[in-house]
């Protein structure tokens, strides 16, 4: 007996789709993989602040240079290549800062204050 193309293509995408949805599930229930779990947990406060700081403005230079590539021919491949994965690792990171942060009651961090030298550049 000979199964339907149509029933055999559907069949096909049903399966992929529950495998697929079950991944999902998995990572939900596993964690995030560009992070190890607690991996902030024995910083104090002001060390996390710090690094909340820098993630964030690493995070803001990666976005430039990606915004940067994408104008460009080819600028997609780049950024799937060179600058996504340390964007996502930088994004893990600040999750899990601000999740260890509140865990721990940590007061937000101060904002970055301006630089002297660059605020007399710009006059």
């Amino acid at each position: 007996m000979r199964m339907n193309p149509s029933l055999a293509a559907f069949a096909a995408a049903l399966s992929a789709a529950s495998l697929v949805g079950g991944c999902s599930a998995t990572l939900n229930a596993v964690g995030d993989p560009f992070v190890a779990p607690k991996k902030f947990q024995f910083l104090r406060c002001r060390d996390i602040a710090a690094r909340v700081v820098a993630s964030t403005a690493r995070e803001q230079d990666l976005r430039t240079l990606m915004d940067r590539a994408a104008s460009g021919l080819g600028g997609s491949t780049i950024n799937v290549f060179v600058y996504q994965p340390e964007y996502q690792t930088v994004l893990s990171d600040l999750q899990q800062l601000k999740e260890t942060a509140a865990e721990k009651n940590c007061p937000p961090p101060e904002p970055p204050k301006a630089d002297a030298s660059k605020a007399d550049a710009k006059k």
